[in-house]
């Protein structure tokens, strides 16, 4: 499941880009102090700090990992912190401006400052966005990728849920947990959530460990989108502790007998 928001990013991104362009196309082709230019740079500014908060919350909540695509994904984000910088003091000086239209004279050197920094602003905006569209590519790439994976289960398994919520639960996330199940039983763990989880064997991000008896990984044909399964047959007597690696308080044990 891919968070509505990814979609929503883009549609309020891409309007605030041309918006930003445009005023910034508008100031240079005429140099002089008009309405319309600082209300066009205002909407890009509004809509801009729309977008951040809505873009955040697609990056972490969709499947995109800072490990599977970080050669687009955080040098996005670094441009994007850039560009908020930039567009807030560029309104700063815009209404600064307004504020003492009546002073030319006093306002020319902020106007030099203004008509400077746009450029930059605008060169900023047309990164982020070039960035933005890879990144987005690679968000729906490896959707697409791990949807399709079919991961086999074993008839006559032993089946565990990942219950909604299961993030929070700790160790209620796994149901049931713990597992009893003899050697040579399949255990077969499906996401009901609609987060992506991991199940790794180990008791945590600091077992050295971890991951080496089982994994379904964080992408990959197993990865544990949600209403994906992932099936593991173990094969030997013993405890065996496993956890999430996105969040690490959700564990939980199988047990297994001869």
């Amino acid at each position: 499941m891919i968070d509505p928001s990814l979609f929503i990013h883009p549609s309020i991104a891409i309007p605030a880009t041309s918006l930003v362009i445009a005023a910034f196309v508008l100031k240079a082709r005429r140099r002089k102090y008009y309405r319309a230019h600082y209300a066009v740079a205002m909407a890009g500014v509004i809509l801009t700090a729309v977008a951040i908060p809505i873009g955040l919350r697609a990056v972490f909540l969709s499947y995109a990992r800072f490990m599977t695509w970080p050669l687009t994904l955080i040098p996005h984000l670094g441009m994007a912190t850039i560009s908020a910088i930039l567009i807030s003091i560029q309104a700063g000086l815009g209404i600064t401006m307004l504020m003492r239209k009546k002073s030319r004279k006093s306002s020319l050197g902020l106007y030099r400052v203004h008509s400077r920094l746009g450029k930059f602003v605008a060169a900023a905006f047309v990164i982020q966005g070039l960035l933005g569209i890879t990144v987005l590519y690679g968000i729906l790439h490896t959707n697409i990728t791990t949807q399709t994976g079919v991961v086999k289960t074993v008839a006559g398994g032993t089946k565990v849920l990942i219950v909604p919520g299961a993030g929070t639960l700790g160790d209620k996330g796994f149901s049931p947990n713990p597992i009893n199940v003899k050697v040579g039983d399949t255990v077969t763990w499906t996401n009901s959530d609609n987060m992506e989880h991991t199940v790794t064997s180990g008791t945590g991000p600091s077992d050295q460990s971890n991951g080496k008896q089982f994994d379904s990984g964080l992408s990959g044909r197993t990865v544990l989108t949600a209403g994906k399964t992932f099936s593991h047959q173990f094969t030997k007597v013993g405890e065996f502790p496993y956890f999430c690696q996105i969040h690490p308080t959700l564990v939980g044990k199988v047990v297994v007998v001869s």
